[in-house]
């Protein structure tokens, strides 16, 4: 079986060398590790739009690791232009070995928590032939430490509510099957490219009802990542992730669901045609999207999303969450305020 490793990375020269140490570290690439289906891996680093040595560090980084394992090989792609969803398709369609059967998706800023993180992702897929995706479990890095301020308490306490509805795709890190990743372009100046992608998933390009068993967490499987507890970092997060999801439902279930044929070849290729005719087709789609609405243009409903994590959970269960629920809920209110003008004001495409 290939499998291919994607690292897309922007100005990452600081971090990228201890994220690749923490991949090394994997069961999959110990010496001792018993492949069970004669596992061929490539690293593929993908350094889009850099203005750093991310992808020197990378490279080096790498060739001291080919010199230590015989089933693996590497490579660095430099890309130009800036943009993960860029970044994305470039490995996806043309970087990764045409012969992978699994596509494995990372930022170049995470460190794994679990050494078998990636062996026990790969034996999802092949034990649940109906999944699609399989992620792991994100955990925020003052997660372990023993000396926990307010806002680490609050921050982690929002995220266990996350985390008890069903599975997301993160993209900090996912596995997929190839056959399906490949059926998908993303839009250039996509903003929350893996809510995107989850809406691709599940309705298998918008040609049936959405599925969500077809992204699975694996167990035993986690990885690191910078959390955010500074009020001015959290409130830039949550607007860019409030107009990144904005901005996919205008995209997805407001246009594409209606406008793939569900007997077609779905909406990655509608997708990649339009795109060949118009590169701003995506923008004019959601300028369209846009007029179309009033003075409030977000998502119905959107504004109660932290609820939408207590639904059918027992009774005590909601009651010990609702405090940390009603606290997110307050501080979304001026994020959403925010978001609506800059979307009114079409300045939402490409922020970040």
């Amino acid at each position: 079986m290939k499998i291919s490793i994607g690292i897309l990375a922007y100005n990452e020269e600081k971090v990228i060398g201890d994220m690749l140490d923490s991949l090394f570290r994997q069961s999959v690439f110990l010496p001792d590790f018993k492949a069970g289906g004669g596992e061929e891996w490539e690293i593929i680093v993908v350094p889009n739009g850099c203005s750093d040595q991310t992808a020197v560090v990378a490279e080096k980084k790498l060739e001291i690791f080919s010199k230590q394992t015989t089933n693996c090989s590497y490579k660095v792609e430099q890309v130009e232009r800036p943009g993960k969803s860029n970044a994305w398709n470039l490995f996806v369609h043309e970087f990764s070995d045409k012969n992978a059967e699994i596509l494995i998706l990372m930022d170049a800023d995470i460190e794994f928590d679990d050494k078998n993180t990636l062996q026990s992702c790969l034996q999802v897929l092949k034990e649940n032939s109906h999944a699609s995706i399989v992620v792991d479990l994100p955990r925020k890095h003052f997660e372990v430490s023993e000396k926990k301020g307010f806002r680490e308490k609050m921050s982690l306490r929002a995220s266990r509510v996350t985390l008890e509805s069903n599975p997301a795709i993160s993209g900090q890190f996912y596995c997929g099957r190839t056959l399906e990743l490949r059926q998908i372009w993303m839009p250039l100046g996509l903003p929350v490219e893996d809510g995107f992608l989850y809406s691709m998933i599940v309705t298998n390009g918008f040609r049936q009802e959405p599925d969500m068993s077809k992204v699975v967490r694996a167990k035993g499987a986690s990885h690191f990542f910078e959390g955010l507890y500074r009020i001015s970092d959290l409130y830039r997060h949550e607007l860019r992730i409030t107009i990144g999801t904005a901005l996919n439902c205008y995209f997805t279930w407001d246009f594409l669901r209606f406008a793939t044929d569900a007997n077609g070849p779905g909406a990655g290729e509608f997708i990649r045609s339009q795109l060949v005719k118009n590169p701003k087709w995506y923008e004019s789609v959601l300028n369209n999207q846009i007029a179309n609405r009033g003075w409030w243009v977000l998502p119905r409903g959107m504004l109660f999303r932290r609820f939408d994590a207590l639904n059918g959970k027992p009774l005590v269960r909601k009651i010990s969450r609702l405090p940390i629920t009603l606290i997110a809920f307050c501080l979304d209110i001026p994020v959403f305020i925010a978001a609506n003008r800059t979307i009114k004001k079409r300045q939402a495409i490409g922020f970040w």
